[in-house]
This record gives structure tokens, C-alpha cells and sequence, in this order.
């Protein structure tokens, strides 16, 4: 008796069209969208990213530093102070530290590209779209900022940073990067002053360090294989939705009723909602697992481990399908699969991380990986990667676990005469 109600279900989920474009086309079609469109960025490749820079100086350094040398000299300060100071200020000229340490460093002429303007074409340059940043140094400048650093004197000059706020990444970038300078710059000369030695462009620290390195061994994920397990453990969810509602409709044709005056097992009936959905469910993500292998070579070293995660998973779809099943028929109506299927999938999705990593800290990550999707991702990730597994107990566990609460819920949910809760 249970094989036929399987057997006619699925006969009603394969002859719905409808349904099956949204269980296999639907992810394959984000799957594949998501997946290419994200791929540089997730497959570690280098993005390209170009600020045009634009510098406008309105007076000359050099003039500015004979102005302040001659400054020096009519000071009070000892000669040998004089000395270290004019030898300092000669390195230290600071739109010439600008352009030659930061802005043409050649570690950044891949991410930059710096453009000198004359300071009567400042309109025309702001209406150029093609321009990130802007920056316009005062008449001056270098002046003060040498008369500020080395004669205490209180007047700050300030240059002007004008951003193309269409252009966000771009001038975030050159802006972090004279952000950088400036403490850089600031540090060099407090260091310098409050040892009275004498400073050269080597006490900044220019240069671009670091590394990407590896902590293990393992294979690193795509954007393929993101999206993938992703979206196939996100749309998973639908087949629980989808025979609460079949099954609803079938009580809708008093097919339940019927069951009952024919001394049917109504646990029986229970019973195949349960199973038809496991089956549904490990069928859908046979399906996607395999043409994504077959098209996009996402593959899982350990066959074994790959169906024990997918049973798992099945099984807390299935336990989901069934409490659907009861508390639609407890209502009379298909609320809950609708509220289901529309709400809590997609809150799922989201916390679970199917989209993507929406939060970084360690509480909203562990609370995602109480979602079947989310436990179901972290377990499949793992394998991919080559992790063993014994690895993966706590998902396995956390899915068996959240089957049988709600398993349990489904069964004591579950109406025991003509669909009315007695």
C-alpha cells in the first residue's frame, strides 16, 4: 500500500512541469549565472580594477623649499640643527614623496594611473568623468607642511580630494592610499624630531608587503562549486513546500477521507508523504550534483561520504515535507507550505549562506549551520575539499538530529480523523 502512494505521487510531481523547471531549471540557471558572473572574485583570479588619478599643483617645491630654507636660516635654532633640518627637508619635500614613493610606485601601476594637470584645466578635469580622484595641492603646500613638521609652526595646510562618487572603488582606493601616506609621512617626521636625527625618504615605509598563503593543503573552492552546492541545497527545500501542497490538495479531493472509511492506515499515508519526499529529495540532488560534475567538473573525492550527506540531508527534507503535510491539514488550508516556501526558505537561504557569506562573525555562521541547508553546505564544502569524515559527524548529526525534532512535531501534529484535529 505505501509503494502505490509513492508511486503516485511521484507520478504527480514528474507529470507537473511547472514544478520541475523550478526543482531542476531554476538552480541550474543561477547555478550557472552566479557562478561565472563571480568567478574572479571567488576563484581568487585578479579583478581589474584602474584609478585614473589626476594632480593639480598650483605652486613649484622647489621654490617653496628655498622659501623655507631661507626660513631656517633667520631662525634661532643651533647650526647643527640647521644642518640635520635642511639635509631632512631636502628628502622629505612632501608632494614630491607623493608622487614618486606612493602614487608611481611601480608595485601600483597595475591598480593606478596618475595623470599631471595643469592648474587652469581643474573645470575641465572635475567635468571628466574618466578621472577616480582628484587632487589638488595648494599653493605653498610643501612649504608649510616642511614649516609645520620642523619649526613648529601652527598653520596646517590641507590639499583637496575630490572623489568621482561613481567610481567608488576606485577612489576608496586612492584614497586609502594618501590616507596611508599621511601616516606614514606624520610618523617619519615625529620619529625624526624626537631624536634630532636626520630623515630621508627610507624612514617610510612605502613598500607593499604580504603574501597569500595557504594554511592547508586543500582544494580551494570555485565559484562553480559555490553556488552549486548552494543553490541545490536551497532549492532542495522546495520539495517539502511542494508535497505539503500536493498533499493538501489531496485531502481537498477527499482522497484522506476516503483512506479513513476504507480502513486505511491514515500512518500508512503519513508514511509515504515522508518517503516520496526523501526520495524526491535525494533524486533532485542526484540530478544537480551530477549534471553540475558532468558540465562543470564539480566533484566529490569520497563517494561514499557524498551520499551519506546527501541521505542525511534528504531526510531533513523529508521530516519538513511531513510537519507541512500535518499542519496544513490542522489549518485546512496550504498557509503553511505557501509561508514556507516563500519565507523561510528564503531566510534560510540567506542565513545558510547559499548566496554567498552574508555574515562574518563566528554566532551568525554557527547559527546558519543550524539550517538543513546551512549544515548541508558546510558538510558538502568539507568533502570537496578533500576533509575526511569524521570531519563532518557534527553536520550529519545536526541534520539527523533536526529530522527527528521535527519528525516527532510532524507525527503529533498529524490529524487522526478526516483531516479535523481531534
Amino acid at each position: 500500500m505505501i509503494a502505490q502512494f509513492i508511486k503516485k505521487q511521484l507520478l504527480l510531481i514528474i507529470r507537473n512541469p511547472q514544478v520541475l523547471l523550478i526543482l531542476i531549471g531554476m538552480p541550474l540557471i543561477l547555478i550557472t549565472i552566479l557562478g561565472f558572473a563571480l568567478g574572479s572574485v571567488m576563484n581568487g583570479e585578479e579583478v581589474s580594477v584602474k584609478a585614473k588619478i589626476a594632480i593639480i599643483e598650483h605652486g613649484d617645491s622647489d621654490q617653496e623649499l628655498d622659501h623655507f630654507l631661507k626660513k631656517l636660516e633667520s631662525s634661532k635654532l643651533p647650526p647643527e640643527a640647521k644642518s640635520a633640518i635642511s639635509q631632512s627637508a631636502k628628502q622629505l619635500l612632501p608632494v614630491e614623496q607623493l608622487k614618486s614613493e606612493v602614487l608611481k610606485n611601480p608595485e601600483l601601476k597595475k591598480y593606478i594611473s596618475v595623470h599631471e594637470i595643469e592648474p587652469d584645466a581643474l573645470k575641465e578635469t572635475k567635468n571628466d568623468d574618466s578621472y577616480s580622484v582628484i587632487i589638488e595641492i595648494p599653493e605653498g603646500f610643501s612649504g608649510q607642511i616642511l614649516s609645520s613638521m620642523f619649526l613648529e609652526e601652527e598653520e596646517r595646510p590641507q590639499l583637496k580630494l575630490y572623489r568621482n562618487e561613481g567610481k567608488e572603488l576606485t577612489s576608496n582606493l586612492a584614497e586609502d592610499l594618501l590616507t596611508s601616506f599621511q601616516e606614514q609621512y606624520t610618523l617619519a617626521a615625529k620619529i625624526g624630531a624626537s631624536n634630532d636625527s636626520i630623515l630621508s625618504a627610507d624612514t617610510m615605509d612605502t613598500a607593499i608587503k604580504g603574501k597569500v598563503s595557504n594554511i592547508e593543503d586543500r582544494e580551494p573552492l570555485t565559484s562553480i562549486t559555490y553556488y552549486a552546492v548552494g543553490m541545490s541545497v536551497m532549492f532542495v527545500l522546495y520539495i517539502a513546500s511542494n508535497m505539503g501542497s500536493f498533499a493538501y490538495q489531496e485531502k481537498e479531493d477527499h482522497v484522506f477521507d476516503r483512506m479513513i472509511l476504507a480502513n486505511v492506515s491514515i500512518w500508512k499515508y503519513f508514511a509515504s508523504i515522508l518517503l516520496t519526499t526523501i526520495i524526491l529529495a535525494a533524486l533532485q540532488l542526484g540530478i544537480l550534483f551530477g549534471i553540475c560534475a558532468i558540465f562543470y567538473g564539480v566533484t566529490w573525492p569520497d563517494l561514499g561520504s557524498f551520499l551519506l550527506v546527501t541521505i542525511a540531508l534528504s531526510l531533513a527534507v523529508g521530516s519538513i515535507g511531513a510537519l507541512l503535510t500535518s499542519l496544513n491539514y490542522r489549518a485546512n488550508s496550504e498557509e503553511f507550505s505557501n509561508f514556507f516556501s516563500t519565507v523561510i526558505v528564503t531566510i534560510f537561504a540567506f542565513v545558510g549562506g547559499s548566496f554567498g557569506e552574508m555574515f562574518s562573525s563566528d554566532i551568525m555562521r554557527n547559527i546558519g549551520n543550524l539550517t538543513p541547508n546551512g549544515a548541508g553546505m558546510t558538510a558538502y564544502f568539507k568533502l570537496f575539499q578533500g576533509y575526511p569524515l569524521s570531519s563532518i559527524q557534527t553536520e550529519i548529526l545536526m541534520l539527523l538530529l533536526f529530522s527527528i525534532i521535527i519528525l516527532i512535531l510532524a507525527v503529533l501534529l498529524f490529524p487522526k480523523e478526516g483531516g479535523t484535529a481531534k
